[in-house]
C-alpha cells in the first residue's frame, strides 16, 4: 500500500498549489478515483448504495452519490487545499491536531490526502459517518492504507445529534455535507451540533457559508461570470444567512425538533432603478474554505446561482420575503408581495 500512499501524498501536493491548473487537477482526481477503487471496491451503480437516509433535519447521501462528489474539481481542490493550508496553521501549537470529520462518505476524500501526509504524531482524526454502507466502506480504506494510528474513533453516527468523545481537544472541524443553496442536507444542523462542543477557537471548515441575494443580468452573467467581477452583471440585496464558528451562539437550533425551524426570515426590496439593468433575482452560495481559499461563483455546482423569478417577471415585482428552514427537506421559502 505503500504506493498508495505516496501516490495520496502527491495529490495532496497538486491539490495545495496555488494555481489552477485544470488538467493536472483532474490527472489528480482520476488516480484519487482509482486508488479509492481499487482499495474499496465499491460498485457505484449497486442499487443499495444509492439509497439516501431521510431524518428530520435534512438527508444523507447514499454511498454512491457521496462518492461522486469527488468528480466536482474545484470542490476538491478547494476544500483539500484548505484542510492543508489550515493544519499547517495549527501546527505551530506544537501538538497533534485533533479534527472532526463529519460526513466522511465512503471514502474520507477531503482527509485522506493529509493522512498520507502528515504523521499520526501530527494529525489525529474523529470521523464520523451515519450511512452504515459508506461507513463501512471509508473503515476499509483507512485500515488497508495503515491509516489506523490516525484514527482517535470512527463513529458510525448521526453527526447532527452525536456527543463528541474529548470535545476539549478538538482543533478543527470538517464537514462538507453540501448542496447548492444549503438545500436538502444537514450541513447546518451538523455544524451547529458539533460547534455547541468544542472550544470557541476551534477551526471551522468550510469557515464560513452564506446565501446572498443579488439581482442578475442574466445573459451577461452567463457569457461573463468566470471572467469579470460580479459587478459587471449583478447587485447586491442582502444576505439571508451566514453559518461560521459562532453559528451555534446565534442559531438556537434543537436538534431533536419535529416541527420545521425557521433560522432567517427577511424581506427585500427591488429597486426600482435596477430593473433595467437586469432581469432576474437570484440566491448565490457563498464558501470560504479557510482564510482566502474560496469557491467563487458559478466555479462548482456548490456555488451555480438558484434563480428565483422564474416565470416572473422582474418589472412587475418589488418586495419578496426570503426564509431559511430546517426540517426534513432543510432550504429557502420565497413569498412575493
Amino acid at each position: 500500500m505503500l504506493h498508495y500512499n505516496q501516490a495520496l501524498k502527491e495529490i495532496g501536493k497538486t491539490f495545495s498549489k496555488d494555481e489552477i491548473n485544470f488538467l493536472e487537477i483532474k490527472e489528480a482526481i482520476d488516480e484519487f478515483k482509482k486508488i479509492v477503487t481499487e482499495i474499496s471496491n465499491l460498485d457505484l451503480e449497486d442499487e443499495l448504495h444509492k439509497q439516501c437516509i431521510y431524518l428530520t433535519n435534512g438527508k444523507a447521501l447514499g454511498t454512491t452519490w457521496a462518492a461522486m462528489c469527488l468528480d466536482d474539481i474545484i470542490r476538491t481542490k478547494m476544500f483539500i487545499k484548505g484542510i492543508f493550508k489550515a493544519i499547517k496553521k495549527l501546527q505551530k501549537q506544537n501538538k497533534p491536531i485533533h479534527i472532526v470529520y463529519a460526513g466522511t462518505g465512503p471514502y474520507a476524500t477531503l482527509l485522506l490526502p493529509a493522512l498520507a501526509t502528515f504523521s499520526p504524531e501530527e494529525i489525529k482524526v474523529t470521523l464520523i459517518e451515519i450511512n452504515t454502507e459508506s461507513f463501512n466502506y471509508m473503515k476499509k480504506i483507512i485500515e488497508k492504507l495503515g491509516f489506523e494510528k490516525h484514527v482517535i474513533s470512527f463513529e458510525n453516527e448521526d453527526a447532527t445529534t452525536i456527543k463528541i468523545k474529548n470535545p476539549g481537544n478538538v482543533d478543527m472541524i470538517v464537514s462538507e455535507t453540501l448542496q447548492c443553496g444549503l438545500i436538502k442536507e444537514q450541513q447546518i444542523p451538523i455544524t451547529i451540533n458539533l460547534l455547541k462542543q468544542v472550544p470557541k477557537k476551534t477551526v471551522l471548515i468550510p469557515e464560513m457559508l452564506a446565501l446572498d441575494v443579488c439581482l442578475l443580468n442574466f445573459e451577461k452573467f452567463k457569457s461573463n461570470s468566470l471572467i469579470t467581477n460580479e459587478n459587471t452583471y449583478g447587485h447586491f440585496l442582502g444576505r439571508l444567512i451566514e453559518i461560521n464558528n459562532t453559528a451555534n451562539e446565534k442559531y438556537n437550533l434543537q436538534s431533536d425538533a419535529k416541527e420545521s425551524q425557521i433560522l432567517e426570515n427577511k424581506q427585500f426590496q427591488i429597486p426600482q432603478e435596477k430593473k433595467q439593468d437586469f432581469d432576474a433575482v437570484a440566491l448565490i452560495t457563498r464558501i470560504t474554505v479557510f482564510e482566502n481559499e474560496k469557491i467563487n461563483l458559478n466555479e462548482s455546482g456548490l456555488t451555480l446561482p438558484i434563480l428565483l423569478n422564474k416565470h416572473k417577471d422582474l418589472s412587475q415585482l418589488n418586495t419578496f420575503t426570503l426564509s431559511y428552514k430546517i426540517d426534513k427537506v432543510p432550504g429557502f421559502t420565497i413569498e412575493w408581495h
